[in-house]
């Protein structure tokens, strides 16, 4: 996987190259050129995007109240809003379809950063980045909550489960459907396999970004039926509010 995403990446340079905008590299918001000390985004659009600041709330977020009556969740963060049009949008698009996984880290490592000075978040086990068909990580060259799971370790200091989960159905896209057709889609798409290292231990999904919390529902359920003593809590770069 680690070399067909480098060819993706040297397949995009150099289509960057061709247009002529691969020096020097451009904020991946405002196409503004980005110093040598800059990672992905100006100072800019790095403190100008939509942040959820959930990491400051003393009562329940919306993506906490989003689970409520549905599974059981212990804690729950999301880094980002989405918005259509917005920065965000922009942001995931660079991560999903551009092979610039590297976004997926540098993010992951701004979440673990504010997680780590949290209490309720530092007993958590695992990070578990939630599964995509091989089919979709073929063609993108890597699972993107994976790479924001990597990003997240190395601040957090929690080890990354990648197997057990598989997601056994390439389903089509979930952005024009509604609640339960999202649940439909989703519904039985996941298998998992015999995993000692869930048995009583307190993990952390990862995802890229919650819309109706369809896929993490039932990949929760799945979790739970097996290994109903576990705990669970979800971590996502982004929250379609």
């Amino acid at each position: 996987m680690e070399v067909l995403y480098c060819i993706h990446k040297i397949t995009a340079d150099l289509k960057r190259y061709q247009e002529g905008n691969i020096f020097p590299e451009k904020c991946i918001v405002c196409q503004g050129e980005l110093s040598p000390h800059d990672a992905q985004l100006c100072p800019f659009c790095l403190t100008d995007l939509d942040y959820t600041h959930y990491e400051k709330y003393l009562e329940a977020s919306k993506v906490d109240k989003l689970f409520w009556g549905r599974v059981p969740v212990e804690q729950t963060y999301s880094h980002l809003f989405f918005k259509k049009g917005g920065s965000t949008q922009q942001i995931l698009h660079e991560l999903k379809y551009t092979f610039n996984g590297q976004v997926g880290r540098t993010f992951g490592e701004q979440i673990g950063h504010i997680l780590k000075e949290k209490k309720e978040w530092s007993d958590v086990d695992l990070l578990v980045p939630v599964p995509i068909h091989p089919k979709k990580a073929f063609s993108r060259g890597y699972n993107q909550s994976v790479l924001i799971a990597e990003g997240i370790s190395t601040s957090l200091g929690c080890p990354i489960q990648t197997l057990g989960l598989k997601k056994t159905r390439h389903t089509t896209s979930q952005t024009q459907k509604g609640r339960f057709l999202r649940w439909d889609n989703v519904n039985n798409n996941f298998s998992l396999t015999n995993n000692d290292d869930f048995n009583g231990k307190h993990i952390a999904f990862v995802d890229d970004v919650i819309t109706t919390g369809a896929t993490l529902e039932s990949l929760i359920r799945l979790v739970l039926d097996k290994y109903p003593d576990i705990r669970i809590s979800i971590i996502s770069l982004a929250f379609a509010a």
